[in-house]
């Protein structure tokens, strides 16, 4: 086949999964990589937050001022 190191990687999780832990065990992070995650994570969860309370804030005054 064409692609059976793709097909026995995707199979054989429990090989894969050991090998990505080795990895990143391995690889230390650099000097900036936990404020970009920081700001990653915020510029991914702020807007779901502020949409979620928008809504929250609407049901709220539609069920106790209306």
């Amino acid at each position: 086949m064409f692609f059976q190191k793709k097909i026995n990687r995707v199979i054989d999780e429990k090989k894969s999964a050991e090998k990505l832990k080795e990895t990143l065990e391995n690889t230390p992070l650099e000097k900036k990589d936990l404020p970009a995650m920081i700001i990653a994570a915020l510029l991914v969860l702020l807007p779901a937050v502020i949409v979620v309370g928008g809504l929250f804030m609407l049901i709220a005054y539609l069920f106790f001022v209306h």
